[in-house]
């Protein structure tokens, strides 16, 4: 009996023991975190373990980031945790590192402090305090590293009053509260980031509301993106998400992007194309987006003077490409057009077109027989027609006959992803590296480590699943270690 009571004394003990020991170890990750400045802008997260783990990285790998003869280990931050960068409400840049050994990090400013990299590090209300550079204030403390800004020299020491409150403030009053934290949670990757749409510098502007309802706030979209690097790449992935149910119910309500993509044009893809795109729609509503913009309503209206463009765009159901050669970087109108048609009634109209040509004087129309036809107006000529249940059209003639070309492998390691897709957009990176034009542009701007990250990949694909998923795809040949290689 007395045995069992010891047995059982010593079981209460040990998980008290664990429980103890587990609230001690979660505080100190959630102290480090509940540091992060309430209503962030954008926020963004790296994980180093599980990065590390991905790409069979060691610590001697990410040396390579850190000031020669500098151990990893030696600088005090705690790489075990995730790494946080922020925009904060007030538009400063920020850094949240956890801390594992403030001696350490102390002395790793304190040797910036005799280069003139940074301020003498101070004491000052339980932390430690220096200014890097002149214009980013940093201090830690309490298992934290926190750095904000750019700011002026008069700047300093309200932003460290702001740091201090950070410091000292509770977890439902910091950035982990935010929307944007929820969201940054749910991404699933080494490498995430999420934003409120109107911080990002390309969507400011009133144009990206037009369709969206009248009363919607940029604040109240977010992008959410994780970033993830394999042997054959760099994938990531991006979502658009909201609270607002006026926004959540016009995404709901967007088919332009139509149905998956049947991909029955990707095989007709030349292996010398410099860009590939796909969309499925159907001919009616694209007509209706169509006449909506100003620009293609009147190109329709001066099309309509020549041929029922109207009846012929109601007659596609299905994918609609655009192929790209690699004569486009010369001459960029270059293009062909090819579209599954559900009908083709519009043939009929063709001696009418004919005749009204003939007519008018002011276009030519030829009809070259088996549904091929001709047509130029105002300098710009179009060669147009159906090959079984396809219509293409293209201003140069050679590129009419790549519709019954044999079929190709240029994008057949694709084909998967073309059928998951509701959009497709590849582009041949080697053709772009071949221009002359590519290569002077990079020794002009000498930008010539940006040419040497470009030789690793040989495509880029852009696609998307449905209105609110978009996916960006670097693609590179073979089985390498990008991260390795993008660190040399």
């Amino acid at each position: 009996m007395k045995k069992k009571w010891i047995w059982g004394a010593a079981v209460v003990l040990v998980l008290a023991l664990s429980l103890g020991l587990y609230k001690f170890f979660t505080a100190h990750v959630v102290f480090f975190r509940r540091v992060l400045p309430s209503r962030p802008l954008a926020l963004a997260a790296v994980d180093w373990v599980r990065l590390s783990e991905e790409n069979d990285m060691g610590m001697q790998d990410w040396k390579k980031l850190l000031p020669e003869g500098l151990e990893p280990g030696q600088t005090g931050i705690d790489w075990s945790k995730k790494m946080y960068a922020f925009v904060s409400s007030k538009e400063y840049v920020g850094l949240l590192a956890a801390v594992c050994d403030e001696a350490d990090l102390r002395r790793l400013l304190d040797e910036a402090a005799k280069k003139g990299q940074c301020t003498p590090v101070e004491d000052y209300r339980g932390f430690s305090w220096t200014v890097w550079d002149g214009s980013w204030m940093v201090g830690f403390g309490d298992g934290a590293l926190l750095m904000m800004g750019p700011g002026l020299k008069a700047d300093m020491d309200a932003l460290r009053y702001d740091m201090l409150a950070c410091f000292r403030q509770k977890e439902a009053e910091s950035g982990m509260s935010s929307p944007l934290f929820a969201e940054l949670d749910h991404k699933d990757a080494s490498f995430r980031v999420v934003s409120r749409l109107d911080v990002l510098p390309n969507f400011r502007g009133v144009e990206f509301l037009e369709g969206l309802p009248e009363h919607a706030n940029l604040s109240d979209v977010y992008v959410c993106a994780g970033l993830n690097l394999s042997p054959h790449g760099v994938t990531m992935e991006a979502e658009i998400s909201s609270q607002n149910s006026d926004i959540n119910k016009y995404y709901e309500r967007l088919a332009f992007l139509g149905k998956p993509l049947d991909g029955e044009f990707a095989g007709r893809v030349p292996e010398d194309a410099l860009a590939w795109a796909c969309v499925n729609v159907d001919g009616g509503s694209l007509l209706e987006m169509l006449r909506q913009n100003p620009v293609a309503r009147t190109f329709l209206i001066g099309l309509n003077m020549g041929v029922d463009a109207d009846l012929i765009i109601r007659s596609i159901k299905g994918d609609v490409a655009v192929t790209v050669p690699a004569s486009a970087l010369q001459n960029p109108s270059n293009v062909l057009v090819t579209a599954h048609l559900a009908e083709k009634d519009f043939l009929k109209e063709a001696a009418y077109w004919k005749e009204s040509a003939a007519r008018s004087g002011a276009w030519t129309f030829r009809d070259f027989g088996n549904d091929r036809f001709y047509l130029a107006a105002n300098g710009v000529q179009t060669y147009f027609g159906v090959e079984g249940e396809t219509l293409y059209v293209t201003p140069e003639e050679e590129m009419t006959g790549w519709v019954s070309n044999p079929e190709t492998e240029t994008l057949s390691e694709w084909n998967s992803r073309i059928k998951d897709s509701r959009f497709f957009l590849w582009v041949n990176l080697e053709q772009v590296k071949r221009d002359p034009m590519m290569g002077a542009l990079c020794r002009e701007s000498g930008v010539d480590e940006g040419r040497k990250i470009l030789d690793l990949f040989d495509a880029v694909v852009l696609r998307s699943s449905d209105a609110r998923r978009l996916t960006l795809e670097l693609h590179t040949r073979g089985n390498r270690n990008l991260l390795k290689d993008l660190l040399k």
